[in-house]
């Protein structure tokens, strides 16, 4: 009897045991906290969880600019990231600010898009300033941009360099305050009147945004043809215009440019865990509006056929499974 027992124990042990070591730790890095990168890697890890209990997946921030990197380091297993970015990062390109002469050779991705981004531009009531205005004429002007090395203040720093001004010149020679943060931060500094101006890109509609514009007065400003028609062929942004009544008050559809979304991974990923994440957003992309709005764009029937990046061999494998690839 008592050798039953041992023997039974030891068995629940090593059952124990087994279940422990076929659990596959994952990280996922998404984008800044209180954006809506942020929900959506936490709504898409979690159905990847739900559906395949074996995974264990962790989200922590990041953002579109560092997150090639990160994962060319082999530092995270998965990472949000932005089509111009994912491509020039792969290619080793877009400047010495970015890429350039480092190839990321490890880089691959699970497909895009997974929502369009939107670059917003915003300004409280009573601000006068439009976009090209304010670079090439204001003074004194208090605005917030998001976290250095982002993909929205990088965005920023092309449209300074567009209107022939750069930090030192708005802050030194025409005193700006511009102040750097997280979309939270920004969103509290604009309800409080800390800041009047705000630069940020969101999928729509922008947690963040609904925010600011609930709390204050406030309104979207388009952006200038010329302006976005440069950026579209200096850095291959898209072109585009909110679509009416995206969010409550807005007058027209307000002209922008916008950037895909792509989800990354990287060589070092096991096909297996690549393969179990991608198909569980495929068996579930009818759950994903539930996430975030902004995920109503992704389809998995064309989702690897922009490849920035090559493809990760486990999440062909599942477009193949499931009948969208041959």
């Amino acid at each position: 009897m008592k050798r039953s027992l041992m023997m039974a124990g030891a068995g629940l042990f090593a059952l124990a045991l087994s279940g422990t070591a076929f659990a596959t730790d994952v990280q996922f890095t998404s984008g800044q906290l209180g954006g809506g990168w942020y929900v959506m890697s936490s709504g898409m890890a979690k159905l990847a969880m739900d559906e395949y209990p074996d995974l264990k997946i962790k989200v922590v921030p990041g953002g579109g600019i560092a997150n090639p990197s990160v994962l060319q380091a082999g530092k995270t297993d998965f990472g949000m990231g932005l089509d111009i970015f994912t491509f020039a990062a792969f290619k080793g390109r877009g400047g010495k600010d970015l890429y350039e002469g480092k190839p990321h050779d490890k880089l691959m991705m699970v497909g895009q898009s997974f929502s369009d981004n939107y670059l917003h531009f915003i300004r409280g009531k009573g601000a006068p300033y439009d976009l090209e205005t304010l670079l090439t004429k204001a003074k004194d002007v208090k605005m917030a941009v998001t976290q250095s090395g982002s993909s929205d203040e990088v965005t920023f720093r092309y449209v300074m360099e567009y209107y022939k001004t750069n930090y030192d010149d708005l802050r030194k020679n025409r005193g700006f305050k511009i102040n750097h943060g997280n979309y939270n931060e920004m969103a509290a500094q604009f309800k409080d009147g800390q800041v009047d101006y705000v630069f940020l890109s969101q999928g729509i509609p922008g947690g963040a945004v609904v925010e600011m514009l609930q709390g204050r007065q406030s309104e979207l400003v388009p952006w200038p043809k010329k302006l976005t028609q440069d950026l579209a062929k200096q850095y291959g942004f898209t072109a585009g215009a909110f679509p009416a009544n995206t969010y409550s008050g807005q007058v027209g559809q307000p002209e922008t440019v916008v950037m895909a979304t792509t989800l990354m991974t990287a060589a070092h990923v096991p096909e297996d865990v690549v393969y179990k994440f991608t198909k569980a957003i495929c068996k579930n992309e009818a759950k994903l509006t539930s996430i975030h709005q902004g995920l109503s764009v992704f389809k998995c029937a064309t989702a690897f056929q922009a490849q920035h990046a090559p493809i990760h061999p486990g999440a062909m494998k599942a477009y193949k499974e499931l009948g969208y690839a041959k």
